[in-house]
């Protein structure tokens, strides 16, 4: 159990870092390019955890309560086509990349999952 430990703590330190970044971006075009990346990167990380915590959920019952946060994250806030229309016409204007970061850092506080997966990884190490 403990490799899974390490495994799953090292998956939760890079979106906790991911997310770390996008909240501290300021509201410029390169920032907006930045927190594209930083967003695609955690939900690529969030996808892997919800596939592995599914194969240990009887381990560790915080495993499955995560997983339906994910889950639900991923049902209500999606913004791929948000950031794709900002960064055609609006990646130039700061009020609205401070409007999609905010909308993303509230979209990870959402049924206070990022803080789940910050006190997991806690709890891992």
């Amino acid at each position: 159990m403990v490799v899974v430990d390490e495994y799953f703590h090292d998956l939760m330190k890079k979106i906790l870092n991911s997310y770390d970044i996008i909240k501290n971006l300021g509201d410029s075009k390169e920032d907006f390019f930045v927190l594209d990346v930083e967003l695609t990167k955690i939900n690529g990380l969030l996808r892997v955890l919800v596939r592995k915590s599914d194969e240990f959920s009887d381990k560790n019952i915080e495993f499955s309560k995560l997983e339906k946060k994910i889950k639900n994250y991923f049902e209500n806030h999606y913004f791929i086509g948000e950031l794709e229309k900002i960064k055609e016409i609006y990646s130039e204007d700061p009020l609205r990349v401070k409007h999609i970061r905010n909308s993303i850092i509230n979209s990870l506080q959402d049924d206070k999952m990022i803080f789940r997966i910050y006190d997991i990884a806690k709890d891992l190490k």
